[in-house]
């Protein structure tokens, strides 16, 4: 979902954002090429803080009745119409595979993005079908910048699917779901919620948002989605402020959230850097879960935005599943996000913070300095580059404490007696090499690991602004 002009990025990214979606919408609106484009859909020294919200501040959090959902965005397509990317070349046994991997992690249903491209209709038959299969639920997020503009298309595809037995739905109805639709009007989406009995929850943008208002022209949607308030827009720490305007605005239970740990794109219709620093993943679920009294539905983003950079796997399972020219996410896996995601949304859904009963290390860096200049890149730097800081963040949990050493190159750091919980520490990149990390507990080392296919370097034949994210698990607790 995605692209965006770079003064139109600048001048939304240096301001308060508010609405915030300027940046996050901006990236969407369509490239010189094709109508379909791309969905925007602390430290100079080593810094510590920890979490232990499993531990001392579970009273902090507020416990209220009412389900709480979880969903993950899966892109189907989102290209350029008849491009041959995403989930062209999938199958019936890959999406099992997605599904169960998804599902594992108690997300109770997938957001599937869907385009104008010939080829999305047999994928997604073959999608609910595993959905079923698996037996996690399915809906649609109609990709207004390439489905088509049609109320009639929209019916169609609803009502083909919403019979199945994978069908996500609330209080009997459909979940309907969007990225941009402004172009359907408010009597276009009556017209889509009365021809479907559908629960709308569209991330419609270009619109006046106090119309969103109850009594408004778009005040009959049941939720409203802001895709852009996962991400900062500027050079600046994620903050609630977006997330507090939408609210005030949309009222109790109405304004679905967002969250995403990364996000990154270089082409020549779109280059630019969202701000990823600060343990961005985690201190937005840390943001969602104070403001769990005030929210129903939280939406992940992404699966398989792999031009985005916000994808949450190993990386591309075939050749044609990330757009052409996308050179940023081979050898760069995010599965380690994915991996620790199970312990937010079980705090996100109960308010009580799971216990931690085994010890784990994830870290995530960028390959190079963000200030060098490419040695063979027909592309400038990303726009909002000089927001990145050149530093190593880590996630440490630790059943009990644990101490920690960091290394990258030649340069290390020790952060001792670590308590008990969730400890956010970081390592600024002050030399280039390998990374290793490791754990001590009573004595003992439990872990030591060096990953062979990463190194932080000083040079970059082109500029990559994606993370590799690692970790390392002790075989047991001590």
């Amino acid at each position: 979902m995605k692209v965006l002009i770079s003064s139109l990025f600048l001048s939304a990214a240096l301001s308060i954002a508010l609405p915030s979606l300027s940046l996050a919408h901006a990236a969407r609106q369509s490239s010189p090429t094709s109508k379909r484009e791309l969905h925007i859909r602390n430290s100079t020294d080593a810094s510590k803080t920890t979490d232990n919200a499993g531990y001392d501040d579970i009273a902090n959090l507020e416990k209220r009745d009412g389900t709480k959902y979880v969903f993950m965005h899966h892109i189907v397509g989102k290209q350029p119409a008849n491009s041959l990317s995403d989930t062209y070349d999938y199958n019936y046994d890959l999406w099992v595979n997605d599904f169960n991997q998804i599902r594992a992690k108690n997300i109770d249903a997938v957001a599937l993005n869907v385009g104008r491209d010939y080829w999305e209709w047999a994928r997604v038959q073959d999608a609910y079908n595993a959905a079923a299969a698996v037996g996690i639920d399915v809906f649609f997020s109609f990709d207004y910048t390439s489905f088509d503009c049609s109320v009639d298309e929209t019916v169609n595809w609803v009502n083909t699917f919403s019979g199945s037995p994978a069908q996500f739905k609330v209080d009997g109805r459909p979940m309907v779901s969007s990225f941009s639709g402004d172009c359907l009007g408010p009597g276009g989406w009556q017209a889509v919620r009365d021809r479907t009995g559908g629960f709308l929850m569209p991330f419609i943008y270009n619109i006046d948002y106090q119309q969103l208002r109850r009594g408004a022209s778009y005040g009959f949607l049941d939720s409203w989605q802001c895709w852009g308030c996962a991400w900062p827009q500027g050079d600046q720490d994620k903050t609630t402020q977006d997330d507090h305007y939408y609210m005030d605005i949309l009222g109790p239970d109405r304004y679905a959230a967002t969250v995403s740990g990364w996000f990154f794109t270089h082409y020549n219709y779109k280059n630019f850097y969202l701000r990823g620093d600060a343990w961005l993943f985690l201190t937005r679920w840390e943001e969602l879960i104070s403001m769990r009294d005030q929210l129903r539905f939280v939406e992940v983003l992404t699966w398989n935005d792999f031009g985005e950079s916000h994808y949450l796997n190993s990386g591309p399972p075939t050749a044609g599943s990330q757009p052409y020219g996308t050179t940023w996410t081979n050898g760069y896996p995010h599965d380690a996000f994915f991996d620790l995601i199970n312990y937010y949304i079980e705090a996100f859904k109960t308010g009580t913070y799971p216990a931690i009963t085994s010890d784990t290390i994830y870290f995530w860096s960028r390959p190079h300095p963000a200030g060098i200049n490419a040695n063979n890149d027909g592309l400038s730097r990303p726009q909002g580059w000089d927001w990145a800081s050149d530093v190593m963040w880590v996630a440490v949990f630790c059943s009990s404490t644990c101490s920690v050493t960091l290394q990258v190159g030649s340069y290390s750091q020790d952060f001792n007696n670590l308590s008990y919980g969730v400890n956010k520490i970081s390592l600024p990149l002050n030399a280039f090499g390998s990374v290793t990390v490791k754990m001590r507990k009573n004595g003992q080392e439990v872990i030591n690991y060096t990953p062979s296919d990463f190194q932080y370097q000083g040079w970059t034949d082109q500029y990559n602004f994606n993370a590799y994210v690692g970790s390392a698990s002790a075989s047991g607790s001590l």
